[in-house]
């Protein structure tokens, strides 16, 4: 178990072997690359996290993407994980959707990839879909876990301006610090069928956040630093293949409204998986992986033969 503490290290000391970083506008952008053992699809699949997650969340989805031929990255949104909190700067604000989606293609061009296959969960989706409305001939498709569509984490819209001042900043870390509390398997599985399945192995990478430099900064400058999206007519504007998928017992996102935001997209495949919550990656990445790689292998048959022909 690992309580909240102001007493953290830069996320430079708390990366693994496998992790990258990548500077972006001057923040250093945490990732990590799975590659295939043999030859790889020429459409690469990123992976965007839920809110409070980060790219240990994929490490059951990622390997199995690896294996069926996919380069599989994984991104850590700014404000979460082992990419850099920024506090004071005179550049882009990096607590935004915005900017995680010129990370996104920031890094997918210094990876040398036109193209890519974008996973979102929850939060995470907001940003895929908005990253496909931006640039859609960058994106070649989706698949939406639970997206966050009609809303997001965080304060009243209308007290976002006054809470992201320097004032409030600094007078609300304690108190993130103090709602933080405690990491455990049972806390980080709340939103799960079947919390019992969650073991400290899922738990780590969340422990981790709470050691790293600034993480209760990020967590407060991404609750305040921009407006809830609206994503309605993004929606309806999707033109690459998209795969939405919830689990049956959802309940942060509920699968009814997941159904309609599959709906609103032109084309869209949706899925449900059984005996699962609002993270079908954590909780049963085998099934998910079986769903998510069935849609790729399909969806993009037409970018392997573009690049072979």
């Amino acid at each position: 178990m690992t309580t909240a503490s102001s007493r953290t290290r830069p996320v430079r000391e708390l990366a693994d072997p496998d992790s990258r970083f990548l500077e972006v506008d001057g923040v250093a952008i945490h990732h990590k690359v799975a590659t295939p053992p043999g030859g790889a699809h020429p459409t690469p699949v990123v992976l965007h996290h839920h809110f409070f997650g980060h790219t240990e969340v994929w490490r059951h989805v990622a390997p199995r993407l690896a294996a069926a031929g996919y380069v599989a990255i994984s991104v850590d949104r700014v404000g979460f994980g082992l990419t850099e909190r920024p506090s004071q700067r005179r550049g882009p604000e990096p607590y935004t959707r915005a900017f995680n989606q010129r990370a996104t293609l920031a890094l997918l061009d210094a990876l040398g990839y036109e193209r890519a296959a974008i996973v979102g969960s929850s939060a995470g989706g907001t940003i895929a879909v908005e990253t496909a409305d931006a640039q859609p001939g960058r994106v070649a498709a989706l698949a939406l876990l639970s997206p966050a569509i009609t809303g997001d984490i965080g304060a009243p819209a209308p007290l976002r301006p006054i809470l992201r001042s320097q004032p409030a900043t600094t007078a609300a870390r304690p108190f993130v610090r103090r709602l933080a509390g405690d990491v455990t398997p049972h806390r980080i599985s709340r939103s799960w069928h079947t919390p019992s399945r969650a073991t400290h192995e899922d738990a780590h990478g969340y422990e981790r956040v709470f050691s790293a430099r600034r993480w209760d900064l990020g967590f407060w400058r991404v609750m305040t630093s921009e407006q809830p999206p609206r994503l309605g007519a993004a929606l309806r504007r999707i033109t690459a293949p998209t795969l939405v998928v919830t689990g049956d017992a959802d309940p942060v996102i509920r699968p009814g409204a997941t159904r309609r935001t599959a709906q609103a997209i032109p084309g869209a495949r949706f899925e449900v998986i059984q005996s699962c919550g609002h993270t079908p990656h954590e909780e049963r990445p085998d099934a998910l992986s079986h769903v998510l790689i069935d849609f790729l292998d399909a969806a993009l048959a037409r970018d392997r033969t573009r690049a072979t022909g």
